[in-house]
């Protein structure tokens, strides 16, 4: 069911957005900075420094080198298949996919890269030292320790989150600069790996499925997902408690800005919030209400840029 959810959430393109700025509510506004196509979609964005990236939609794929302003299309590698991850780290560029597709960027250009697997991959993140994670349908876990070059999968005993003994859908993960990872996916699950990925941690299971995690330098983090889930970290991923989101929505992407300034995408649905509150606030603002977004990254000046429906990559500014 959580996959089922995850997909539809995906491929959901109602609301019929335009271009342009959109009537503010809630004291925010949305400024689409880049208009698709009905049929496209963006499902990740990653940024680095005046860098980033997004991908979605077999063969949509974009770089962006003024904080996400104007967006140039990558031609000079060709997919497929729907592209669902991405992390931008140092000089490298990874972007995972369907059926097990990996895409890499260095100085020699973009390369396929084959990680041993068919599986969907929906998330992929990576630190200074090269360290990569990739997770993905049916319990696919891959870690790389050279920058996306080469993949192995961790082996893992899924009796220990469901008395069945399902591969769970792992659908997003984090690694911080030492190495720990902590990915999210169905029956809320929240595993972490502080030895490279040989032994895991259950240190959370419920029943909403989790879409995103993001987790910062200094700890602080927040998992999203089904029927308005949010969770908060600030033992860096230790330990997790619930956050009010006021809404039973699918919340699909989070975003934290270095003063603590949190906004969560879903299916008709945008929160805002803040470390210090118990409670997330929805943003009435654009089209938010009759579509969806799904990855967001924190900008500059309190500004946000989300992607979603229709190929659409929107700056989402307080007033």
């Amino acid at each position: 069911m959580a996959a089922m959810l995850l997909a539809g959430a995906m491929m959901f393109a109602g609301g019929g957005a335009s271009a342009g700025s959109a009537p503010a509510g809630g004291g925010y506004s949305l400024e689409a900075v880049r208009q698709g196509t009905t049929h496209e979609a963006i499902y990740c964005l990653a940024s680095q420094g005046s860098e980033q990236i997004a991908a979605g939609v077999p063969n949509l794929l974009f770089t962006s080198k003024d904080q996400g302003a104007t967006w140039d299309r990558v031609t000079d590698i060709q997919s497929d298949r729907a592209l669902l991850g991405c992390v931008l780290k140092g000089p490298v560029a990874i972007v995972v996919g369907q059926m097990g597709v990996v895409l890499r960027h260095d100085a020699d250009g973009w390369a396929h890269v084959d990680p041993g697997t068919d599986a969907r991959l929906f998330s992929v993140d990576m630190n200074d030292s090269g360290r990569a994670i990739a997770v993905g349908a049916f319990g696919t876990i891959l870690i790389s320790d050279d920058a996306g070059k080469t993949w192995r999968k961790a082996e893992m005993d899924w009796s220990r989150t469901n008395d069945q003994g399902f591969e769970p859908h792992v659908y997003a993960a984090s690694i911080d600069a030492d190495g720990t990872m902590t990915v999210v996916g169905e029956f809320a699950m929240i595993l972490r790996s502080t030895d490279g990925g040989a032994n895991w941690d259950v240190v959370n299971i419920g029943e909403a499925s989790l879409f995103d995690i993001r987790i910062d330098a200094h700890g602080v983090g927040y998992a999203v997902g089904q029927k308005g889930a949010v969770l908060r970290t600030r033992d860096n991923g230790l330990t997790w408690s619930p956050v009010e989101s006021g809404t039973e929505a699918n919340l699909l992407g989070i975003a934290r800005d270095g003063k603590g300034r949190i906004l969560v995408t879903g299916i008709r649905t945008m929160l805002q919030g803040t470390d210090d509150s118990g409670r997330m606030t929805a943003i009435d603002a654009g089209d938010v209400a009759t579509t969806w977004y799904q990855p967001a990254l924190a900008g500059q000046g309190g500004s946000w840029l989300v992607a979603g429906h229709t190929g659409r990559i929107v700056s989402v500014k307080h007033d």
